[in-house]
């Protein structure tokens, strides 16, 4: 018998593992979850909130331990995993956009592009 194939990801860019403390605003609750993964568009946190697949939400994050790198990023909520929710950026202002490309070009050592 013919075993299923393995889905495959299709990413635009690495994801780098990272691990910081995010705020997800959504309407008026706010969700303190933690980053596991990172990219210029989009972010994996945990725990998994699978009731929010599907919704706008805001990414509070802070970079670094300076304060120019404190971003607030629109996003959708794109799916749920046993690890946790895989945010997509949406509308990202061009200056919040080079911080997380600079971010993660700088911290995705050895991570080459395929």
């Amino acid at each position: 018998m013919k075993e299923p194939e393995k889905r495959s990801e299709r990413r635009r860019v690495p994801r780098i593992p990272v691990e910081f403390p995010v705020t997800l605003l959504q309407g008026r609750k706010h969700h303190k979850v933690k980053a596991i993964e990172c990219s210029e568009f989009g972010i994996l946190l945990t725990p998994a909130l699978k009731e929010l697949v599907g919704e706008n939400v805001q990414v509070a994050l802070s970079l670094e331990q300076k304060k120019s790198s404190s971003l607030s990023i629109p996003g959708v909520v794109a799916y749920a995993s046993e690890i946790g929710i895989g945010i997509r950026f949406k509308n990202v202002p061009a200056e919040q956009q080079a911080i997380l490309k600079e971010y993660v070009r700088a911290h995705g050592i050895g991570i080459v592009r395929s």
